[in-house]
């Protein structure tokens, strides 16, 4: 068996959609952009826009399945870390033309960055983010809140 795995880092561009399939099944889906820095000067910063989207299952022993519990935290502009199973699909956009669109089906998702709500949103602001969810796939592998101390 052969897929390509991707790893993430980037923005949401949007707060994620919540929903739940004929079994009750909930998924969470949102756009994530990765823009790569330029090397050099004269050069611009490049931007990619993923659809990623996280799986749960239906009746978690706790009451909330992982796709609800990130719904309650994420919203747009905040910094998160991926991994999962990189696709490509195609679609017909507005001006008729056939596109590429790239989506991710998260194996593991980090909050790296929170960014308070405003006013009405009631939410505090805080420092750290919330305990990284579980991987679906039973590791125990999480990415590091501080991306700034690795040496590349």
């Amino acid at each position: 068996m052969t897929y390509a795995r991707i790893t993430l880092i980037g923005n949401l561009g949007a707060d994620p959609e919540l929903a739940f399939d004929a079994q009750n099944r909930p998924r969470l889906s949102m756009r994530v952009a990765v823009t790569e820095r330029p090397r050099t000067a004269n050069a611009e910063e490049k931007t990619t826009w993923y659809r990623v989207t996280v799986f749960g299952r239906a009746g978690a022993e706790d009451g909330k399945s992982r796709p609800e519990k990130l719904a309650e935290f994420l919203r747009k502009g905040h910094e998160v870390f991926v991994t999962g199973r990189l696709e490509a699909r195609t679609y017909d956009a507005k001006d008729g033309t056939t596109q590429i669109g790239l989506s991710v089906v998260a194996d593991e998702f980090v909050l790296l960055k929170y960014r308070p709500r405003d006013a009405e949103g009631g939410a505090p602001a805080r420092e750290q983010a919330p305990r990284p969810a579980a991987s679906t796939d039973g590791g125990s592998q999480a990415a590091p809140n501080d991306l700034d101390d690795l040496p590349f």
